[in-house]
């Protein structure tokens, strides 16, 4: 056996490693914190609703279908809006004997005409014809005009031959 005897700086350096406390915090109170937080932003945050125009869409020709439905309206009451290239804009009223009138988009142009013929008719419908080479944005222009205005009924048709003529009749050549 050997003689042991007290060594002050082996006892320093075994009081080095020897093992600490650990702290512990409680993790409770923050977990409720954040599901309070994430609860309070998910129920006061406004979602954004999809804004969407609602077609009607015509019945398809159909070699099933024999009976074709037409729906007949008073002249009084149509009005037509001509959408032409170059951010040109006519309208007419009625069918027959009608005159092209052109106008501009926005508050002093379309948008009056539509008010004045939504306060002289019962129930007005108005109908859109786009020329072939008419822009996009000039289409969704008038869809806002008529959502401004409060335009109940309104369709979209081809630009045929009439509105080339009536064009035509008035010295707008396309």
């Amino acid at each position: 056996m050997e003689n042991e005897f007290y060594n002050p700086i082996k006892e320093g350096r075994s009081a080095k490693f020897k093992q600490k406390a650990s702290i512990t915090t409680d993790m409770n109170a923050m977990v409720d914190l954040a599901f309070l937080l994430l609860t309070f932003f998910m129920l006061t945050t406004t979602m954004v609703k999809p804004k969407v125009i609602e077609l009607v869409m015509p019945v398809p020709d159909d070699e099933d279908t024999e009976e074709t439905v037409v729906q007949t309206i008073r002249e009084s009451r149509a009005l037509t809006i001509m959408a032409l290239p170059d951010n040109e804009l006519y309208y007419y009223t009625g069918f027959s004997e009608a005159e092209a009138i052109e106008t501009a988009y926005g508050p002093d142009g379309i948008r009056s005409v539509l008010i004045d013929h939504n306060e002289s008719q019962d129930d007005p419908i108005v109908i859109i014809k786009a020329h072939p080479e008419s822009i996009f944005e000039n289409i969704i222009d008038l869809i806002d005009e008529m959502n401004i205005t409060r335009m109940e009924r309104y369709a979209f048709d081809e630009f045929g031959d009439k509105e080339f003529e009536l064009l035509s009749d008035i010295g707008v050549n396309l």
